[in-house]
């Protein structure tokens, strides 16, 4: 049956370019809408429009910038930072911090980058393909201008946070970040942190990096080196426990890497994979300890290492990075020894033809998880899990005792299941030595002792297929031996019999295991990650997520029964997607096709209408695979006088753009997105 959506009607006048940043003095964008025009200027206590300096409560970003707030008109004390990246973002409500206490804010363009970089602009060099660069200095360079690349300033010594400096920042209008000082914790050689005042210090350091908040733009932590990084005690350690107890913004943290723990002058020749396998240890204990995206500025495999080293290990480590979730950006750092350098004679090495070669994926992407999915700890664990979701990876985090025995630690993202059904996924990588499991489980509850089966792997080389029959009882294992490597995992559900396979290429499966379980017609179905050790993560990339179900729409209400499961526990609730159980502008139904939440009447489609630059009409919205999206006009909205003016088709979930080039266009136009399923 067809059934067609009118999803969104708006009133756009198009000589008019709608302000960036809308706030509003009560939440859910309540109140009277204050734009907030310009885009480079810093708005501070009464220069914030309308009296409303201490009074914002919620505001829509739109897309395509980045905002800044901060309780202080200083820009100091309690702040965040704010991405529309491909939509528009809306706060419904600020943290309690700064609801109602907000006195700064300041709103620039946002620049998409990808996440592979440089160390220096290299633009008279043949090209290695990267998006962004810094020059470990503020200056862009005589010259210079900012151009297709993205220019990252760095505050490379406490020069580069006085009051004096941060007008340079405030000059750059397509600088949307700042790199904090350079190796800081180094007292004794560069950076001048030898110098006075002595950053090495950290609460020196602390004292300097605050100012930087001043210039409104999204920050960096110093950059260390390895053992101020990774050492519990360490220099970083120390300056973001006293940054965070002093209020001060800390975006994503930088780090450096160049495997100094190995003693490499002693053992020049190792495995690549040894040095890879340190590298993804190292940015993992970073992470969970800060909890920020990472910026890898500075790493290789050491220079004492030689050219083929450096090869093998970027050849590891750049799908990685790539790959994970929790990495942002990087730049690799050229040993300038005359091995595993970019160029020799003004022409690409292997190294650099090795660099060039990567593609490189978008640097920001929101932690946005497909509807259907949840993620939590099941049970005790040690250290608190995460599921980061970009661009159809899921980088899922878990620590725990692990899965076995008659009670499970680990960390889980799941789905409802009802009935028979299967679950495929490309284990894309495992991280942490020894018997880490990760995989997939099908599970009656969230209890600890629950009945289960999973289909799991190990980092070195197992492929596990667990069960727990009985409530509380013990576990089976089915155990193999397999070469280690990316594998696809599967389990199948058909009445009580549960089978658990792998595969190298999704086409041709081995059986591991095939058990009679009981179970209830209702489980949960997902990914499974345990450290197997309260003290460690194990962090684990998948990729290619499928679930199917024989019973996706048991009731025919054209809502598939997992979406209905998930938000109201039951099949009857939504009266055959006709009701609107949140009470908002939209159906039970077409909350489901535009992937919001029916429960929540804060969640409803948007978009985004702007005048472009050629002053046509483009509107921006989230579209979804398998619907046709048709943008319709009126003048007047008299009867008939609808008229269709462009569609699209998408053929993955995200961000679309619709547009209406009538160059004749009137001063006002009528127009709605209309959705065909």
């Amino acid at each position: 049956m067809l059934r067609l959506l009118t999803l969104l009607s708006f009133l756009l006048p198009l000589c008019t370019i709608a302000s960036p940043l809308t706030v509003y003095d009560q939440t859910d964008l309540g109140g009277t809408g204050t734009p907030i025009p310009l885009r480079y200027s810093i708005y501070s206590d009464s220069e914030i429009p309308n009296d409303l300096n201490d009074r914002i409560s919620s505001f829509r970003l739109e897309a395509g910038h980045m905002a800044v707030v901060s309780d202080l008109g200083s820009g100091l004390g309690p702040g965040k930072t704010y991405i529309a990246d491909q939509e528009d973002l809306i706060v419904s409500a600020l943290p309690e911090e700064l609801d109602n206490a907000v006195s700064f804010i300041r709103v620039v363009p946002w620049r998409s980058s990808n996440k592979k970089g440089t160390g220096g602009d290299l633009s008279d060099e043949p090209s290695v393909d990267a998006s962004w660069y810094y020059r470990w200095s503020r200056d862009i360079g005589e010259g210079q201008a900012l151009g297709e690349r993205e220019y990252v300033p760095m505050s490379w010594g406490a020069g580069g946070a006085r009051d004096e400096a941060l007008p340079d920042y405030l000059a750059m209008d397509q600088v949307t970040h700042i790199l904090g000082f350079n190796e800081s914790d180094n007292c004794f050689d560069q950076s001048g942190q030898y110098g006075d005042p002595k950053l090495c210090n950290v609460p020196t350091a602390v004292d300097f990096y605050k100012n930087l908040q001043r210039v409104g733009l999204r920050l960096g932590s110093p950059a260390t080196r390895e053992e101020g990084a990774q050492n519990t005690n360490g220099w970083l350690n120390q300056f973001m426990t006293q940054a965070e107890a002093a209020d001060i913004r800390i975006d994503f943290v930088a780090l450096h890497w160049y495997d100094w723990e190995s003693q490499p002058k002693a053992n020049p020749v190792v495995p690549a994979s040894q040095i890879f396998r340190r590298f993804k240890r190292y940015l993992s204990n970073a992470y969970h300890r800060h909890r920020r995206p990472l910026w890898i500025t500075e790493f290789n495999a050491n220079i004492n290492r030689a050219t083929d080293i450096q090869n093998e290990f970027l050849q590891l480590a750049l799908p990685y990075l790539e790959s994970i979730g929790y990495v942002e950006r990087y730049a690799y750092f050229q040993p300038l020894t005359g091995t595993g350098d970019f160029f020799e004679n003004g022409q690409l090495t292997s190294t650099g033809e090795i660099y060039r070669d990567q593609v490189s994926t978008l640097s920001y992407t929101p932690n946005k998880m497909p509807s259907i999915w949840e993620s939590q700890d099941v049970g005790n664990v040690g250290l608190p899990g995460t599921t980061i979701h970009a661009g159809g990876t899921f980088t899922v985090c878990g620590s725990g005792s692990g899965i076995g025995g008659i009670a499970d630690e680990f960390h889980y993202m799941y789905t409802p299941l009802n009935g028979d059904g299967s679950i495929i996924v490309h284990v894309d990588a495992i991280l942490q030595r020894g018997d880490s499991k990760a995989g997939l489980m099908i599970r009656e509850t969230l209890d600890t002792g629950s009945k289960h089966a999973s289909m799991l792997l190990t980092e070195y080389g197992q492929a596990r297929f667990e069960h727990r029959s009985s409530m509380n009882g013990s576990t089976g294992a089915i155990i193999k031996s397999i070469p280690s490597g990316p594998y696809w995992l599967k389990l199948e559900r058909q009445g009580d019999v549960i089978t658990g396979s792998y595969s190298n290429d999704a086409e041709n499966w081995t059986t591991l295991s095939e058990q009679t379980i009981t179970l209830s017609e209702d489980v949960h179905v997902g990914l499974a990650v345990s450290s197997q050790n309260d003290t460690n993560f194990c962090d684990t990339i998948f990729k290619s997520l499928s679930l199917s179900s024989v019973s996706d729409d048991s009731d025919n209400d054209q809502l598939p029964d997992q979406w209905e499961l998930k938000f109201f526990t039951n099949l009857t609730t939504s009266e055959g997607g006709t009701s609107n159980y949140d009470g908002d502008s939209n159906t039970d139904f077409e909350e489901y096709i535009v992937g919001t939440d029916p429960t929540d009447p804060r969640s409803f489609f948007s978009s985004s209408p702007t005048k472009a630059d050629n002053g046509f009409l483009e509107i921006t919205f989230p579209g979804v695979a398998g619907l046709t999206y048709t943008l319709e006009i009126s003048n007047d909205l008299s009867p008939g006088s609808w008229n269709t003016v462009n569609s699209i088709s998408p053929s993955s979930d995200g961000p679309q753009l619709l547009n209406y080039t009538q160059p004749d266009s009137p001063s006002a136009l009528f127009g709605r997105i209309k959705a065909e399923n």
